[in-house]
């Protein structure tokens, strides 16, 4: 029994030796990839300056708007000019048209309806030819 327990204490310190060291390493790894001295020191800066009395609060100018433009000028320019190399999206561009609502929650209840139907029978035909329906 005293050897039992002797073991579990040894595995117990390896184990935590190595969460430490896992610690570690996560630790220099965000130091090395955060912040930089420059944005370090930008980021004091700016405190400084919010702190300061000569500071002059300003309204806020949210930037939602230029996004919409420059998300309609690369759909503009992608419809028109068709390449052959396909790559994938390296931004979110947002498509974004000021509704509240889904436009399907317009619908007509027939046409809903028929979506449905045509939805639920694609399921069933998948499930009866074997592949797992999501």
């Amino acid at each position: 029994m005293h050897l039992v327990l002797q073991a579990a204490a040894k595995t117990d310190e390896v184990l935590k030796a190595k969460v430490a060291k896992r610690e570690e390493e996560a630790r220099k790894k965000l130091e090395e990839e955060g912040t930089s001295l420059e944005e370090q020191v930008r980021r004091i800066k700016d405190i400084e300056a919010i702190e300061s009395d000569s500071f002059v609060p300003q309204a806020f100018k949210s930037s939602r708007d230029d996004t919409k433009v420059v998300a309609a000028q690369k759909k503009q320019e992608s419809e028109s000019a068709p390449s052959q190399d396909y790559s994938l999206p390296m931004s979110i561009v947002y498509d974004d048209s000021d509704t509240l609502a889904h436009p399907s929650l317009f619908m007509d209840k027939e046409t809903a309806e028929d979506l449905w139907l045509s939805r639920l029978n694609s399921l069933r035909q998948e499930r009866l030819m074997g592949s797992p329906v999501a």
